[in-house]
C-alpha cells in the first residue's frame, strides 16, 4: 500500500492530504505525519529520506520527493490528471525551485485553518 508522508505540523500539507482525498484519490493510499511512528520506520530503512522534510511518497520500495510526489498524486485523480502531466513536463529545476519557494514561506502566506476530516477521510490517515 502506498504511503505519503507529510509534515503534520503543516495546515497547508494536511489541507493538500485532504484535497486529495475529496477529489478522487484512491483508498489504497494512506497518509502518515513525518513526525509519527511510521515515518520513523521509514527513516531507519531509508536513511536518504532524512534529507528532505517534505512530503515524501513511498511505493514499496520506490521513494518519490517534493514536487516529483505532488505530480505523481495530482496524476493519479480523474479530474485533474492534466495537471499533473503539465507538472511532469515541466523541468525538475523549476518544480523544485517553486516546491521549496513554497514550503520555505507557507507561514508567511495567507491564513488558513485546519479542515476538520469526516469519517471517510480520516480512514486514510495512519497517524
Amino acid at each position: 500500500m502506498p504511503i505519503i508522508y507529510y509534515d503534520g505540523t503543516c495546515v497547508y500539507c494536511y489541507n493538500y492530504a485532504i484535497w486529495l482525498i475529496k477529489n478522487g484519490l484512491s483508498s489504497r493510499y494512506q497518509f502518515a505525519q513525518l513526525q509519527g511512528e511510521t515515518a520513523q520506520n521509514l527513516l531507519e530503512n531509508y536513511p536518504e529520506a532524512r534529507q528532505y522534510n517534505s512530503v515524501i511518497l513511498q511505493e514499496g520500495d520506490h521513494l518519490q520527493y517534493k514536487s516529483d510526489a505532488i505530480a505523481t498524486l495530482i496524476m493519479s485523480l480523474t479530474t485533474y490528471k492534466w495537471l499533473g502531466i503539465l507538472l511532469k513536463l515541466t523541468p525538475k529545476i523549476l518544480r523544485d525551485l517553486g516546491y521549496n519557494l513554497f514550503a520555505d514561506n507557507r507561514n508567511r502566506m495567507w491564513k488558513t485553518h485546519w479542515h476538520k476530516p469526516n469519517e471517510y477521510e480520516k480512514s486514510f490517515f495512519i497517524d
